[in-house]
This record gives structure tokens, sequence and C-alpha cells, in this order.
């Protein structure tokens, strides 16, 4: 029971680190013209899809971790369900943080943490990136299955 509990602690904390290092490094890559629209802070159709591409596949790791860790294919399914509500409950709190009134003209660049905090993202990424991260995890734990020796128990 508790090297689950550990393995599911550890994987979020991986999941969590990589896929921040993964952003930093995309938003820096692309800059901010290409992350946002222009003279705007809402993002493009190309960070939306890299969001989306990231999160699935650092997710897709941290399953396979919690499997690899824990030994156990229920632990990694557990951890899928974890990764859906945790992600579910983080884009509720950012769509409730948001405010629709607030300037969205951008001039130049912007560093990461300001563009961050300052992107317009559609609704519709709140509802799909949790089921994105959610499925990501759930495929993980399953490839860590059938290329290892995980229990199912």
């Amino acid at each position: 029971m508790l090297r689950s509990i550990l393995a599911i602690i550890a994987s979020y904390i991986a999941m969590f680190v990589l896929f921040m290092a993964i952003f930093a490094g995309l938003y820096v890559a692309l800059g901010s013209e290409r992350v946002f629209q222009t003279d705007s802070y809402l993002v493009s159709s190309l960070w939306l899809t890299l969001t989306l591409l990231a999160s699935f596949c650092v997710s897709v790791f941290g399953g396979w971790l919690c499997v690899l860790i824990s030994k156990s294919l229920r632990t990694g399914e557990v951890f899928a369900v974890v990764v859906l509500v945790i992600f579910s409950v983080s884009c509720v709190v950012d769509l409730r943080s948001k405010n629709p009134d607030a300037p969205n003209v951008r001039a130049g660049e912007v560093g990461f943490q300001d563009g961050i905090r300052l992107a317009v993202t559609p609704v519709w990424l709140h509802i799909v990136n949790p089921i994105v991260a959610g499925l990501g995890a759930f495929v993980g734990a399953r490839i860590r299955r059938r290329n290892g020796s995980a229990e199912t128990a």
C-alpha cells in the first residue's frame, strides 16, 4: 500500500517537473510571437496543439513510471484517475481565476511567467486537457503492463 502511494506521488511529481520543463522550453524555442496570436494574449493553434500533445506524452510517461515503481497495474489505473481529477480541478480553478475583462493587447515579446499568467485559452481546452492527460496516464500504465510484468492487483 505504501509503495503504491509513493509511486503515485513520485510519478505525479516527475510528470509535473517534466511538463513544466517542456512548456518552458517550448515557450523559449517558439517565442511569444508564435505562442500567441498577433498582438494578443490569445494562444495560437500551434500552442494549443503542442499543449495537448505534450500533456498526453508526459501523462503516458507518468502512468508508465507509476506502474514501474509500484509494480501494479491497478495503481497505474488509480494514478490515471488521480491525474484526471487533479487536472480537472486545476482547469476549473484556472477558469474561475481568469478575468474576461482583462486587457488582451500584447506588445512585443513577453517572458514565460507573464505569458502563462496572461494567456487566454479557449474554454474547450479546459475540458479536453484533463481527459487527454487522464487517457495518457492510463495508456502509459497499460504500456508498462504489456512490456513489463506488473501485477494486476
